[in-house]
C-alpha cells in the first residue's frame, strides 16, 4: 500500500515489514542477552586484586630459587674440576634431582585435594631451602647428589603450587602478567653471577654457597602469601553482569556485519537425489528373498532320516530281547529271585558310592570356588585401590591426549638441552682458554640479554595476542641457530660474547612461555595434574638423554661433541610440533571459524 505524506509517496507495507523485522531482531537480542551461561572457575578468576600479591610472591620465590642456579657452576667450578668428572657429576645431580622433582609434582595434585596451598607450599620451601644451605659443606659429588635428591622434592612442590595458584588467579591477563613478572625474575641472572664473583674471594666457595642458600629462605615468605583462589574469587552477580556486557558488544558487532550481507546462501536437497534415494530403498527391499520353502524341505528330509533310524533301532532291540528271553526261560524261579536281590544290593551300593563321591566332589568344588571368589575379590579390590590412587595422582584424560603429551615431550627436550648448556657454560669458557673473570662475564652478558629480551617480549604480547606454544616453537628454532653460532665462534671472545647474548635473548622466550605452554588449552581443575605429568616426562628425558649427553662429554672429552649432542636434543620435537600445529590446531581454528559464521547466519535469518 502506497500513501502520500507531505507530497512524498511512501510504501507503508515495506516500512511495516522493516519495523517488524527490527522488532524481532531486538527481541532475539534480548533473549540471547538474558540467557544465563554456565559459570566456570575461569570466569570467577580475579584477574587482579589479590592476584597482584600472588604475582609478587611468585617473583620473590622464583628470584631466590631459580636466580642462583645460573651461578651454581661459578661457585662449584673448582669443585667439579678437582673431581675430574664434571659431565658425570652434572648428569648424576640432574637425574636424581628430576626424579624427586617429578614425584613431588605428582603428589602435589593429591596433597592439594586434602590440604590448603599454603601448608604444602611452606613445607616445599623448607625442604628446598635447608638443603640449599647444607650443600655448602659437601665433600664429594655423591653427597652433592644426595642433597640434590632432597632439593628436587622441595622444588617440585614449590613450582607446581606457584604455577597452579598464579594461573588460577589470572585468565585474561595471564600471559601479560607472567611475561612482566619474568622480566623482574630475570634480574637474578644478572645480579647473582656478579654477586658471587665479588663474594668468592672474601668468603670462599663454601661461605658463598651458604649465603646464597640462606637467601632461598625468602621462598617461605612467598608461600605464606599464596592464598587459595576461592578466598578472592569474583562474585557471581558481577560475573553475570560482565558476561551480559560482553554479549551485548558481540551482538552489536554481529548485527553490523549482518547488515552488510545482502544474501544468504541456502542449500536444498535436489529432487534427483530424493528420487535416487527412493529407488535405492526400493531395490534394497526387493533384493530380500524368502528362504522358507528351502528351509522346510531340508527340515523334512532331516525328520524322515531320523524316523528311519529310530525304526531300525527298535527292530534291533526287539531281536535282542527275544534272545534274552529264550536264554533265561530255562533258569528256575528261586535262583532268579536270588540273582535279582544280589543285583539290587550291588546296584544300590554302587549308586550310594557314586552319590557320596559326587557329594564330596561338590563340596570340594564349593570350597575351591569360595577360595577363588575371595582371591578374585581381593585382587579386584587391590586393583581398584591402585586405580583410585593413580586417578588421584594423574588425570588419565591428559595421558590419553596425544597433543598434550607431544607438547610435554617437546618442552622437556628443549629445557633439558638449555639447562645442560647454561649449566656448563662457565666451564666451556674456561676450557676454551678464557680466565674465570670472562666465564663470569659470559653469564652476566647472558642475563642482561635475557632481561632485555623479556622486556621486548612483554611489549610484543601487549601489541599482538599470540599463544605461548607458537612463541616457544619459534624460540626453539632460533635457539638451534644461536647454538650453532656459538659452536663456530667460541674461539674469539667477541664472537663468543655476541652469540652468548643471542642465546640469552632467545632463552628468555623459552623460559617465560614454558609454564604456559602445557596448560594453555586446559581447564583450571587440570593444572596441577598437567604440571605433574610434565614433570614426570621431564625427569625421564633428563635421566635418560641427559645421562647420555654427559657420558658422551666424559667419553670424548670434547665440549664440541657435547654441544652437538645438545643441539640434537634441542631439535628433536620441532617437526612433531609443526605437524601438530598444521593438522590439529589449524584445522580446529578453521572449524571454529566456520561454526561461528554459521551461527551468525542462523541467528539473523
Amino acid at each position: 500500500m502506497i500513501t502520500e505524506v507531505n507530497g512524498t509517496m511512501i510504501d507503508t507495507s515495506t516500512t511495516n515489514d522493516a519495523v517488524q523485522k527490527k522488532n524481532s531482531i531486538t527481541g532475539k537480542v534480548e533473549d540471547v542477552i538474558n540467557e544465563e551461561d554456565e559459570i566456570t572457575l575461569e570466569d570467577l578468576a580475579p584477574d587482579g586484586g589479590w592476584g597482584w600479591m600472588i604475582a609478587l610472591a611468585m617473583i620473590l620465590i622464583m628470584f631466590t630459587t631459580i636466580g642462583p642456579m645460573s651461578s651454581f657452576t661459578i661457585i662449584f667450578g673448582d669443585f667439579f674440576e678437582d673431581s675430574g668428572q664434571a659431565g658425570f657429576a652434572t648428569s648424576l645431580s640432574n637425574s636424581v634431582f628430576m626424579v624427586t622433582y617429578s614425584i613431588a609434582s605428582l603428589l602435589t595434585n593429591t596433597l592439594l585435594k586434602r590440604y590448603s596451598t599454603r601448608p604444602v607450599g611452606i613445607v616445599g620451601a623448607l625442604v628446598f631451602a635447608l638443603p640449599n644451605i647444607v650443600i655448602a659443606f659437601v665433600r664429594n659429588i655423591y653427597e652433592m647428589a644426595f642433597i640434590c635428591l632432597i632439593q628436587g622434592f622441595g622444588l617440585g612442590l614449590i613450582f607446581t603450587i606457584t604455577n597452579t595458584v598464579f594461573n588460577s588467579y589470572f585468565v585474561k591477563k595471564r600471559a601479560k602478567v607472567m611475561y612482566a613478572s619474568q622480566v623482574i625474575i630475570g634480574l637474578g641472572g644478572i645480579i647473582f653471577p656478579t654477586l658471587c664473583e665479588k663474594m668468592l674471594p672474601i668468603y670462599g666457595f663454601r661461605g658463598t654457597a651458604a649465603i646464597i642458600g640462606a637467601l632461598s629462605l625468602h621462598s617461605v615468605v612467598g608461600m605464606i602469601m599464596m592464598h587459595p583462589v576461592e578466598w578472592h574469587a569474583k562474585k557471581l552477580e558481577d560475573v553475570r553482569a560482565e558476561k551480559a556486557r560482553e554479549k551485548r558488544q558481540n551482538i552489536s558487532q554481529e548485527l553490523a556485519l549482518s547488515n552488510r550481507r545482502s544474501t544468504i546462501d541456502t542449500v536444498h536437497l535436489s529432487l534427483k537425489t530424493k528420487w535416487n534415494s527412493l529407488c535405492s530403498l526400493k531395490e534394497g527391499r526387493s533384493s530380500e528373498m524368502p528362504l522358507l520353502t528351502e528351509t522346510v524341505k531340508v527340515s523334512a528330509q532331516r525328520v524322515a532320516s531320523v524316523s528311519a533310524i529310530e525304526n531300525h533301532g527298535r527292530a534291533i532291540s526287539g531281536s535282542i530281547w527275544e534272545n534274552l528271553s529264550k536264554r533265561t526261560s530255562a533258569i528256575s524261579a528261586p535262583s532268579l529271585v536270588n540273582l535279582a536281590n544280589r543285583t539290587t544290593c550291588i546296584l544300590s551300593d554302587i549308586q550310594l558310592f557314586h552319590l557320596e563321591k559326587n557329594y564330596s566332589e561338590r563340596q570340594a568344588d564349593k570350597k575351591n570356588r569360595g577360595k577363588e571368589k575371595k582371591q578374585n575379590k581381593e585382587i579386584i579390590e587391590k586393583i581398584k585401590k591402585y586405580i583410585t590412587i593413580l586417578r588421584e595422582l594423574v588425570d588419565m584424560s591428559l595421558v590419553k591426549n596425544f597433543c598434550f603429551i607431544n607438547l610435554c615431550f617437546g618442552v622437556s627436550f628443549v629445557c633439558s638441552s638449555d639447562f645442560g648448556f647454561s649449566f656448563l657454560l662457565p666451564l666451556m669458557m674456561t676450557d676454551a682458554g678464557y680466565p674465570k673473570t670472562y666465564a663470569a662475564l659470559s653469564v652476566t652478558v647472558s642475563g642482561i640479554a635475557e632481561l632485555a629480551s623479556k622486556i621486548l617480549l612483554s611489549v610484543f604480547t601487549l601489541i599482538i595476542n599470540i599463544k605461548s606454544k607458537y612463541i616457544f616453537l619459534a624460540a626453539t628454532i632460533l635457539m638451534g641457530f644461536a647454538r650453532m653460532g656459538f659452536l663456530l665462534c667460541e674461539h674469539t671472545l667477541k664472537g663468543a660474547l655476541i652469540t652468548i647474548a643471542l642465546i640469552g635473548a632467545v632463552r628468555s622466550w623459552l623460559l617465560v612461555t614454558q609454564p604456559l605452554v602445557i596448560i594453555e588449552d586446559l581447564n583450571i581443575e587440570k593444572f596441577a595434574s598437567a604440571y605433574g605429568i610434565n614433570s614426570v616426562i621431564s625427569s625421564l628425558v633428563t635421566i635418560i638423554f641427559g645421562a647420555i649427553v654427559g657420558i658422551i662429554k666424559d667419553w670424548t672429552g670434547s665440549n664440541k661433541m657435547y654441544q652437538i649432542s645438545l643441539l640434537v636434543t634441542n631439535s628433536v620435537f620441532i617437526l612433531p610440533w609443526i605437524l601438530q600445529f598444521i593438522f590439529v590446531d589449524f584445522r580446529k581454528w578453521r572449524k571454529q571459524r566456520a561454526q561461528k559464521v554459521n551461527i551468525m547466519d542462523h541467528q539473523w535469518e
